[in-house]
């Protein structure tokens, strides 16, 4: 939990009932750090805070958007919002990432009261998403289509330029960037939840590549607490500070800063939830992998008259076998940033968290 004895004010927080956007509310109430905080999501049936108001609404439309920075007037604005990262609906990603980042940022530059403004982006910004990735820090370009290849991360580095672009643009408004790497944790249902279930199925007998790639990979909490942090510079340092030594118009990349294997990470996952991985584990070559995936995709696709998509995919077999791994140390400067919650914890609480909830098939 972030230790602060300053107040944010009003805190509107964007996608307030998803995984992260939860996880900064509860740190939110639990350090007293803002005098009211209001929600709004797509929907608001979930993730609920007691204390705490909830707006459903849609970012991307500009009227929904309006109104509710009318009625909260928020000093400060966490965005989180953003459709799952392994998808290919560019028109979803575009409506949502782009059109609703604009939007917001739109009606926080025109509300007097709103003088900070926290975005979370992604790490991926500048990643092709195919080739291996290396300690890379702030100074790695971000990248766009053609070379970017993930519609999620075209559009997450789109929103992230609107995002900066806007900062002191009305010489009141303070805005940052934070780039978590593979973010993970309790009740995760993107990440946590498949790798549960798949060492539930006995599927992690099975491994492709050597397994001696690293990921970095950030803990939920940690990732909340980054936002916070970054949300209390900007308040602190104000409309007077001194850019390009702070935080205001920069991106941070946040990661637990323990780059661990992906196959050890995904396996540790199963045993906490109560499904090790005890048989002799078989090895297949990437190259294997690609090619078994390629004809997975291709008869699910023609089978299903392209209703369905296959489990195993070519993207989800060049993620476990990647390595891709950030430098921190711009966070741990400027931010004061340090991981709270360490790997072998998260893993346990998020592993935890899915615990009996998935059945074993062999």
């Amino acid at each position: 939990m972030t230790d602060t004895k300053q107040s944010l004010g009003s805190v509107l927080v964007v996608g307030g009932c998803g995984f992260l956007g939860h996880q900064i509310i509860r740190q939110l109430l639990e350090s007293h750090a803002a005098s009211k905080v209001t929600v709004v999501d797509i929907r608001t049936d979930r993730n609920q805070h007691d204390t705490v108001a909830y707006c459903n609404a849609d970012i991307s439309s500009k009227r929904e958007v309006q109104s509710i920075f009318d009625q909260v007037r928020p000093r400060v604005v966490f965005h989180t919002a953003s459709p799952p990262a392994l998808g290919d609906d560019m028109n979803l990603y575009m409506r949502v990432n782009v059109n609703g980042t604009r939007n917001l940022i739109d009606c926080a530059l025109s509300t007097e009261d709103t003088i900070a403004f926290v975005y979370t982006s992604s790490a991926s910004v500048v990643h092709d998403s195919i080739s291996d990735l290396v300690d890379a820090d702030e100074r790695s370009p971000v990248l766009y289509m053609p070379v970017q290849r993930s519609a999620y991360s075209h559009t997450k580095a789109l929103a992230e330029s609107i995002v900066l672009e806007a900062n002191r643009k009305n010489d009141c408004l303070l805005t940052t960037s934070i780039r978590p790497s593979g973010l993970f944790g309790e009740n995760d249902l993107t990440t946590v939840k498949p790798m549960v279930e798949a060492a539930a199925s006995g599927k992690y007998k099975y491994q492709v590549g050597d397994g001696n790639n690293t990921f970095d990979w950030t803990y939920v909490g940690n990732a909340a607490q980054a936002h916070i942090l970054a949300a209390l510079a900007l308040v602190k340092a104000g409309p007077l500070a001194k850019q390009g030594e702070g935080v205001d118009g920069e991106a941070f990349f946040v990661t637990n800063d323990e780059p661990m294997p992906f196959w050890k990470f995904a396996r540790a996952l199963g045993t906490a939830a109560g499904y090790p991985t005890r048989e002799d584990i078989r090895i297949i070559p990437r190259t294997v992998g690609l090619a078994m995936a390629t004809i997975a995709e291709w008869l699910v696709w023609i089978t299903s008259f392209g209703r369905r998509k296959s489990s195993m995919t070519r993207h989800g077999i060049r993620y476990s076998t990647m390595t891709r791994t950030f430098r921190i140390d711009k966070a741990k400067m400027r931010l004061r940033y340090k991981p709270l919650v360490d790997m072998k914890e998260g893993i346990r609480r998020a592993g935890k968290s899915f615990a009996n909830n998935t059945k074993r098939d062999n």
